[in-house]
């Protein structure tokens, strides 16, 4: 039998601002307070809409929601307990009946949602019938996240976010599945729909690293939309931070080819987040990073030279082009006073060695990595080489026996020294 009792935050969903004609499937009294007869006593960010006066400053602006608007929807639900698993699995029946039908009463379906968050934080995770039904509930899930109501979307989408923080790559299957919905709803006009599913889509790259997502997320990197475009290098720049290798190594090739395409993207802030991800590449995949960097083209080498200085990851440039940048900021600082005063033999000897060190070096972008300044080495080379005559002609006249005319000057032809 159906209870008329009304259910969360009727009268302030982001849909209209109207209570439901229909009666709420799962019976959840509101405490009644005076001159207010439904619950007052909601949370900030709760499933009941987005924050007054805090929509406009958040991404997105009015109407956006954010990671942290999840968290607290997380537990923002009805409080339940678990007496047995037959009964946990009559729950999941009737959420799954409720969610499958969409001519049920949006309200319904946005309790239904909010009921498998309460089941995750009763500790329904613990029985092994849980994950059964919740692979029956993937079809479920998907036509949630595909709903007109923008609320019942963001339930959908704060609940897959609360099932893969608690189950991690437990949730593997239904990650799969709703992925590819959830990227619809980011060029969605309605800014709670696409935020939401932006939100989503971040918290499983987090807690569920499973690589069938991966081709999921690279497909998406050359979309026709370009806020799509944008979004997927944002969430493989989030991947890569956050996967170890092994869970990469399979589709590595195919990271490479869309980190490519994306720094060639026609979009300019498409080109800024794949630029991002190329850190993150290199740190898991140093020489297909290497290989990469050495297709691109000259402008396009440069400008990622200069994003990842201008972020502080030189480390992150190939092994050339640090070279490169380190010769040519040598070469335009002050002649050191260390030079100066050095020995002219010890500062030949510096350019020696650099010249030789130079010239070893394979390929045309590396460069001499000398510290000296070349017109104070030429001169200290000069000064070295007048030295060492002066030093020749005192040995040799020291070498000759005392009294020979050969230790004295020169005889002019009138027989006198000069």
């Amino acid at each position: 039998m159906l209870c008329t009792d009304k259910s969360f935050d009727d009268e302030e969903s982001v849909d209209g601002n109207r209570p439901s004609s229909a009666a709420s499937a799962f019976k959840v009294p509101a405490p009644k307070t005076s001159g207010n007869p439904v619950n007052s006593a909601r949370k900030p960010g709760s499933a009941g809409g987005p924050k007054v006066g805090a929509g406009a400053s958040k991404e997105g602006g009015a109407g956006a929601v954010d990671e942290e608007d999840f968290i607290k929807a997380f537990t923002d639900v009805p409080s339940i307990q678990i007496y047995s698993g037959r009964e946990l699995e009559e729950t999941l029946n009737k959420i799954r009946e409720i969610l499958s039908d969409d001519k049920h009463d949006w309200d319904q379906r946005a309790n239904a949602l909010k009921k498998i968050r309460s089941l995750l934080v009763a500790g329904a995770a613990q029985y092994d019938s849980f994950f059964q039904h919740l692979r029956l509930l993937d079809g479920a899930l998907k036509l949630s996240a595909k709903d007109l109501r923008s609320q019942v979307v963001r339930e959908a989408c704060i609940t897959v976010a609360h099932l893969s923080t608690v189950l991690g790559n437990k949730f593997d299957h239904g990650a799969e599945a709703i992925v590819p919905t959830l990227f619809n709803l980011v060029p969605n006009s309605a800014k709670v729909m696409a935020t939401s599913g932006c939100a989503a889509i971040r918290f499983i790259i987090r807690h569920t690293h499973v690589p069938r997502l991966i081709p999921l997320i690279t497909s998406n990197c050359t979309s026709k939309s370009v806020p799509v475009r944008r979004r997927s290098f944002e969430f493989l720049d989030l991947l890569l931070q956050e996967w170890q290798t092994h869970s990469l190594e399979r589709h590595a090739a195919v990271l490479v080819e869309t980190i490519k395409k994306g720094i060639h993207d026609a979009d300019a802030e498409a080109r800024v987040e794949a630029r991002k991800t190329y850190m993150g590449l290199r740190n898991h995949f140093p020489g297909e990073a290497e290989t990469l960097y050495n297709s691109l083209e000259p402008s396009y080498q440069k400008s990622l030279q200069t994003y990842l200085k201008s972020s502080g990851s030189v480390a992150s440039l190939p092994q050339s082009d640090r070279s490169s940048s380190s010769s040519q900021e040598s070469l335009n600082r002050p002649f050191s006073s260390k030079w100066s005063t050095a020995n002219p033999s010890t500062v030949a000897g510096r350019v020696a060695a650099g010249s030789s060190k130079a010239g070893s070096l394979p390929g045309s972008l590396q460069r001499s990595r000398s510290d000296i300044d070349v017109n104070a080495a030429a001169g200290a080379k000069a000064h070295h080489a007048a030295g060492q005559a002066m030093r020749s002609g005192r040995l040799g006249a020291g070498a000759l026996n005392p009294g020979s005319y050969a230790s004295l000057g020169k005889i002019a032809d009138c027989g006198q020294l000069y």
